[in-house]
């Protein structure tokens, strides 16, 4: 319910500017790619950085797209227990999942294939709970 809400009030946020992406919700940690125009991610992101619900905000990577990842409005979301998810057991540096301890071409790996998960879902079960292994 928590994630459901948290994607609701993004969207109505972001669809607008034509921000799209995906929101991870990674056992106690959150991984967001943000796709759209310089502009609007620029003013996205800004208002993440002033919203006190999020600290420790790490940019991995920024630059131009050819073609977005995650091209449905509004973010796909997704709750992930890594201990269950072997997608996660290759990113492991310790026992528990720390995207702080991945190098960040590991994590764009991640993202990437998080994203073909997401393409494989139709727009209605886009905001699942839980992924399976892709």
């Amino acid at each position: 319910m928590f994630l459901d809400n948290l994607v609701k009030e993004a969207d109505l946020r972001n669809a607008p500017l034509g921000v799209s992406g995906c929101l991870i919700l990674v056992d106690d940690f959150f991984i967001q790619v943000l796709e759209g125009a310089r502009g609007s991610i620029s003013d996205t992101y800004s208002r993440i950085v002033r919203d006190d619900r999020h600290r420790d905000i790490q940019v991995v990577a920024a630059g131009p797209l050819v073609m977005r990842q995650f091209p449905s409005s509004g973010l796909a979301a997704f709750d992930i227990k890594s201990a269950t998810n072997p997608v996660f057991a290759k990113y492991r540096v310790r026992p528990d999942f720390c995207p702080y301890q991945m190098a960040p071409h590991a994590l764009a790996d991640l993202i990437d294939q998080i994203a073909v998960v997401c393409a494989k879902l139709d727009t209605s079960n886009r905001r699942q709970r839980t992924v399976e292994a892709a």
